[in-house]
């Protein structure tokens, strides 16, 4: 006799949470450092920056939101495999890296404060 087979495990509400904080966290934090690239010759008031020069100091900008893309893409693929070992580090990655980009965005709002502010 063949058993039918068990459905797959819910991600929970939670975890289902997370991880659409954790996509559109990254999506903005990956789009804000793509315009920071760009935006490079502004923020240094050099119109006339040679593009070597400017694509040489915007790589850090752009290699950051590949970085961030490609790392929430490997998540969303692997939260779907049907492993729930890798399932679930997957899902701790997410949060971590959720953890990670919240914690710069407050060290940055914080730093800002305490330099410009007051």
């Amino acid at each position: 006799m063949r058993s039918a087979p068990h459905p797959p495990r819910a991600l929970g509400s939670g975890w289902t949470a997370t991880l659409v904080i954790d996509a559109i966290v990254t999506l903005v934090t990956a789009t804000a450092l793509a315009g920071i690239g760009v935006l490079i010759p502004a923020f240094e008031e050099d119109y006339d920056m040679p593009a070597g020069r400017h694509l040489s100091e915007a790589a850090p900008f752009f290699g950051g939101a590949a970085l961030l893309v490609g790392s929430l893409v490997v998540t969303a693929l692997v939260v779907r495999s049907g492993s729930d070992r890798r399932r679930r580090a997957s899902l701790v990655t997410a949060a971590v890296r959720l953890g990670v980009l919240l914690a710069g965005a407050l060290t940055f709002i914080v730093y800002g404060t305490l330099t410009y502010g007051g």
